[in-house]
């Protein structure tokens, strides 16, 4: 029982390990150092709005998942993504249900270029062990891409 606990805790928190140093950073996170002040309104202006479109779309993403109202997450997915994938084959992806999402915050949005961006989330579940019957409280971290194409952010599921 010990070691399954542990197991599924290590899973839970392999996102975690993966993203914690970067290669192209060096950072803790994959974060770069903050932008510095150009002075610039107008473009810090447009960064913040940006910045709050992405981060409204993550979170409506995550509270269809947190749902389970898979179609209305399917809806976020890139449109290639749909081309090639239907619902229920993107419903397949989430398994038995045993880790139920409670929260997610936005941690850190990175940007890279006009198109596409990193998004940190903490993302708070409940696991429910099967030997035990009890629900065990965590969190993890994890790294999303997302795209920005025909006017809008779309997250281009990782198969």
């Amino acid at each position: 029982m010990h070691l399954t606990r542990c197991l599924v805790i290590a899973l839970l928190l392999l996102p975690a390990m993966i993203y914690a140093l970067t290669p192209e950073t060096g950072n803790i996170g994959g974060s770069a150092a903050a932008p510095q002040e150009t002075g610039d309104a107008g473009t810090t202006n447009e960064s913040a709005a940006r910045r709050a479109v992405l981060e409204q779309r993550v979170n409506a993403r995550w509270e269809a998942l947190i749902r389970r109202d898979f179609a209305a997450a399917y809806a976020f997915t890139s449109p290639a993504y749909r081309e090639a994938f239907s619902l229920d084959a993107f419903k397949r992806n989430f398994g038995s249900g045993r880790v139920a999402w409670q929260l997610i915050e936005v941690v850190s949005v990175d940007f890279e270029g006009d198109d596409a961006a990193t998004v940190g989330i903490k993302i708070h579940i409940v696991y429910h062990d099967p030997q035990t019957q009890k629900p065990i409280d965590m969190a993890t971290h994890d790294q999303e891409s997302w795209v920005y194409a025909d006017g809008q952010w779309w997250y281009p599921v990782r198969e």
